[in-house]
């Protein structure tokens, strides 16, 4: 099992075990994704961690004062994650659960984040994963919703950054 550390926060510098099957986000995109939230948010709200994976994007958020949801379906990650958030000791929820009935869920009841980031896994259509979740109308207004993704896709719509072979769009919501 692979190990990646926090960046910052509370639990800066503390390491965090990867399931062998994640595929954690870069260091520079972490690094990257949160200067640019700090910059653009004036307080730490909720964020909430589609396709949560190895957890590094949304226990790093967590770490930087962000009431966070971590959303992961795959058995081995969710034990993964929990194993996780009780050795950093940070107000994290865990919900083990697919992406698409998570987000029925807040839709339904009105759920709204202040940052919704989603990383799918690369074989998905990710565009049609990104539409989903802007539809689904659970990021708050003045929020963003952000979509890791190869950096050879290119999307219609928001802000790109590119970090190697990685990037992210991201969408303010209004």
């Amino acid at each position: 099992m692979a190990r990646l550390r926090i960046l910052g926060g509370k639990a800066r510098g503390r390491t965090l075990a990867v399931p062998d099957a994640a595929r954690p986000s870069p260091v520079r995109l972490r690094k990257a994704l949160f200067d640019y939230l700090r910059g653009r948010l004036h307080r730490r709200g909720r964020f909430l961690d589609l396709y949560a994976g190895s957890g590094a994007v949304g226990l790093e958020a967590a770490s930087e004062g962000y009431e966070a949801v971590l959303v992961e379906s795959d058995p081995g990650a969710v034990k993964t994650l929990r194993e996780n958030v009780h050795k950093l000791g940070l107000p994290v929820r865990v919900v083990p659960e697919t992406a698409e009935r998570f987000l029925e869920r807040c839709a339904r009841e009105g759920d709204r984040y202040d940052v919704v980031f989603l990383d799918p896994p690369y074989d998905q259509d990710l565009a049609a994963a990104f539409a989903r979740v802007l539809d689904a109308g659970i990021a708050a207004p003045g929020g963003f919703v952000i979509l890791q993704h190869p950096s050879e896709l290119v999307l219609p719509l928001g802000e790109r950054r590119v970090y190697g072979s990685s990037a992210l769009t991201i969408v303010e919501v209004t």
